[in-house]
């Protein structure tokens, strides 16, 4: 787990230089959560050591790196004076989704003993999920005039 977690270090700032840099966060967030999504189905069917530490950082990256895109799509949208306000709701939901998840992820799992691919793919499916609504969003064109 510590490979997912040096994976989500390194890779919220990179994310955020990405985003700066190229503009475009609502496809850096679809091509996120889709390999959040791959992800979680390819770690549930690993069985070798070598796998899971190759599998593991790129599986952090899903895991973790979506979060701040959104937080910068949903201040923008909001617009200045209620920034905090819509980044504090998007937080409050991304931590429901958080604690229910693996609950039922669980649930999945323990109909099915040893199935630890039945609860990975539960779980990928709120990423899925997530992917179909980016496909919705409409991104505001770039207000810089540098």
């Amino acid at each position: 787990m510590s490979l997912v977690g040096i994976a989500a270090i390194v890779g919220k700032p990179l994310i955020g230089f990405l985003s700066d840099w190229w503009g475009r966060p609502k496809w850096l967030t679809i091509g996120i959560l889709t390999l959040f999504a791959v992800m979680l189905l390819v770690f549930g069917t690993l069985t070798d050591r070598l796998a899971f530490q190759i599998a593991a950082p790129l599986l952090g990256i899903g895991v973790f790196v979506y979060s701040p895109l959104l937080a910068v799509m949903v201040a923008e949208a909001a617009g200045a004076a209620l920034a905090g306000s819509a980044s504090g709701l998007l937080a409050g939901f991304l931590a429901i989704g958080q604690c229910h998840c693996p609950a039922g992820g669980r649930c999945r799992c323990s109909r099915r003993p040893a199935r630890l691919w039945v609860a990975l793919a539960t779980l990928a499916a709120g990423p899925a999920l997530g992917v179909v609504c980016m496909l919705f969003v409409q991104e505001r064109k770039s207000s810089d005039a540098g």
